[in-house]
């Protein structure tokens, strides 16, 4: 049988898919009766367990997201920021490298039964690690009305997952388009207009062009802050 000691005394969920389950060498004899892992109530309180001790930990966020030490700060200050830039909807933002583990293809996301934040759209097996995925778009408080041919919500289809942060405290967030690393200098930044309507202003720091287009320069603290607050 599955186990049903999801966390372990040191924190670590067992992850039984990975070992006996679809991922893994399928001896779960609660394959014959569930088809998929995802199916089974074992996955789900593993993906409630995952909440809960984000949530309750979330200052282990600091050191697994990689937030920027003063150090790291100073020199990218003097030889420009390394930053991944990317698009959420019609909006092109960047996040600082140093905060992102990966970049990854999509994988499913499968939905919670009851969510916690609107943002919170689910959870998936990322190289078979289970992590929360949420959607940036509904975090800034964009609707999630539109959807694609495939009639999913615009919030679940991505062409690829930024995994913010490293290890059990790693969080995915489905993005519409990656378009790579690049540096950018102070003198590139430009300071947030007044009257800057984007939904996502709230948690941007600066704004550069690049390649004709305006991007929104994510402050990590304030965006970790407000992934962090969606899972409680």
């Amino acid at each position: 049988m599955l186990s049903a000691a999801l966390v372990t005394p040191t924190g670590a969920i067992d992850d039984c898919w990975r070992r006996i389950g679809v991922t893994g060498d399928r001896t779960c004899p609660q394959l014959a009766t569930h088809i998929h892992c995802r199916n089974c109530p074992v996955y789900a309180r593993a993906a409630v367990a995952l909440l809960d001790t984000l949530a309750a930990d979330p200052g282990a966020g600091t050191g697994e997201y990689g937030i920027e030490s003063a150090a790291t700060n100073s020199a990218d200050r003097l030889e420009g920021e390394s930053c991944v830039i990317f698009r959420v909807g019609d909006e092109w933002l960047a996040l600082p490298t140093a905060v992102l583990g990966e970049v990854t293809a999509p994988v499913p996301v499968h939905s919670l039964p009851h969510r916690r934040h609107a943002a919170l759209i689910g959870v998936a097996a990322v190289r078979g690690a289970l992590l929360t995925c949420i959607s940036l778009a509904l975090l800034f408080g964009e609707s999630d009305s539109s959807t694609g041919a495939d009639g999913q919500p615009d919030s679940q289809r991505a062409a690829r997952f930024l995994i913010l942060g490293q290890g059990r405290n790693a969080i995915a967030l489905p993005v519409s388009e990656v378009t790579g690393v690049e540096r950018v200098s102070s003198d590139g930044l430009l300071p947030l207009p007044a009257t800057l309507a984007r939904a996502s202003a709230r948690y941007t720091r600066a704004l550069f062009e690049f390649n004709g287009h305006s991007v929104g320069l994510l402050d990590a603290n304030l965006l970790r802050k407000a992934l962090t607050r969606s899972l409680s």
